[in-house]
């Protein structure tokens, strides 16, 4: 008879990328001095920022977490430090251009804002565990806070975009406008709706093992809500690319997480049934007696039985989410590498009436 217990979720194994950072990993700042054009000014402020995105798509693209959340803030917290490096370096040797610093403060304030993201954690994607381990109303609250969170933190990168418009309009100069659609608010949201589906797929796992009938219920509904939310924003996304495979794998992995619900309930149940009536025998103070007996290990046998055609079902369902869990990533990553590349500086970061 197969020994089956529960086994671990793919998020605790496999390896976890985090939503996108705008990490400021400059090489070469801007130095000291006092720009005679323009020109001169924007041509060294804008290899410093399409150094910036450039480094933010690569990011993107190759950091993976194959540790625990601990490891996730320890990286966090290296990035944090990076940033605010750079930003005191920014205020030391960019004197902006005849006193107008306000492109170089849009910056810092840009930075800053990355900042205060990573250390509230809502730009952190990789803690299932912790936010698994809450209870269901406090997850709700925590997914929709760092949702709220990261479109804000977009609203911020915008903004800077809009100073940098008004920068150049005291200069009679105008910005390279961005190609294309916004791909990092794209790739964010698309990373936002895998995240809330690994938590709540994280929190299935941990009701199962609690044999807790009430939870897994409120857990499948909740898991069908969030999938008939995630269903109409990808219906939104669909073709917003050309290439359409990254919202193409969340709606397939969507789809299979809420049909876990189909494939897992009744087998639950008679499972936790049968369970509850085993240790209501074993709790029993019959009498040792032949009938007696032999009921008991009736009940053991159909006990196991149940327990193994759930496990059954239960571990294959895994293993395919397993490889579902891993294809995510390597689709998210060759979605940006082949529509995340930033324009380089051919010619001017910015051009005069």
């Amino acid at each position: 008879m197969k020994n089956s217990t529960i086994t671990n979720s793919p998020k605790s194994n496999l390896k976890k990328v985090g939503l996108l950072l705008f990490v400021s990993l400059l090489s070469t700042v801007l130095h000291a001095q006092n720009y005679r054009t323009i020109d001169a000014y924007l041509e060294d402020f804008g290899k410093n920022e399409m150094f910036i995105k450039k480094a933010l798509m690569d990011y993107t693209v190759t950091i993976v977490e194959s540790q625990l959340d601990s490891r996730s803030k320890v990286t966090s917290q290296r990035i944090v430090e990076k940033i605010e490096n750079i930003n005191r370096i920014l205020k030391t040797t960019d004197k902006g251009f005849q006193g107008n610093t306000s492109l170089r403060d849009s910056f810092i304030k840009m930075n800053e804002r990355t900042v205060e993201s990573l250390k509230n954690g809502s730009l952190i994607l990789t803690d299932y565990d912790y936010q698994s381990s809450l209870s269901l109303p406090e997850i709700g609250e925590n997914l929709n806070r760092k949702e709220q969170e990261m479109m804000t933190y977009y609203q911020a990168l915008e903004n800077y975009e809009k100073d940098k418009k008004y920068f150049g309009s005291c200069h009679r100069y105008h910005f390279k406008s961005p190609v294309g659609k916004n791909i990092l608010e794209y790739n964010a949201q698309q990373n936002i709706m895998f995240y809330k589906l690994n938590v709540m797929d994280e929190k299935l796992t941990k009701v199962i093992a609690a044999m807790d009938r009430k939870g897994f219920t409120e857990c499948m509904n909740m898991i069908a809500l969030m999938h008939e939310q995630i269903m109409l924003k990808t219906a939104q996304y669909n073709n917003y690319f050309r290439d359409n495979s990254l919202n193409e794998a969340n709606i397939q992995y969507s789809t299979f997480i809420n049909n876990q619900q189909d494939q897992l309930s009744s087998l639950f149940e008679e499972y936790v049934t049968e369970y509850e009536a085993l240790q209501a025998l074993k709790k029993s103070n019959n009498a040792e007696t032949a009938e007696n007996v032999a009921r008991y290990n009736e009940t053991v046998r159909s006990y196991n039985a149940k327990k193994n055609a759930f496990y059954s079902v239960f571990n294959s369902l895994q293993s395919t989410k397993d490889n579902m869990y891993n294809n995510w990533y390597v689709t998210n990553a060759e979605f940006l590498k082949h529509n995340g590349e930033f324009e380089a500086l051919h010619g001017k970061f910015a051009y005069n009436d």
